[in-house]
């Protein structure tokens, strides 16, 4: 079973082995050194932060928009 993902990647993206975890992605990193880092780097922020939480909203209004424009 897979771990949910507490962080978001809110800066560039996160390479964990051979999966790239792009900006707007859920991500699990795999250990609390990492996890540290990135957080340090501003490259993930946990779900509830406001920088993720403005991300999400984004990216939910940029998929609102294709769908709703698809109708003539």
């Amino acid at each position: 079973m897979a771990k949910k993902a507490d962080f978001l990647v809110i800066d560039g993206c996160v390479q964990d082995g051979r999966v790239v975890v792009v900006k707007g992605e859920p991500y699990s990193p795999p250990s609390k050194g990492i996890e540290e880092a990135l957080l340090a780097e501003g490259r993930i922020a946990p779900l509830k932060d406001p920088r993720a939480q403005e991300l999400l909203r984004h990216k939910a209004g940029v998929t609102n928009e294709v769908e709703d424009s698809g109708g003539e």
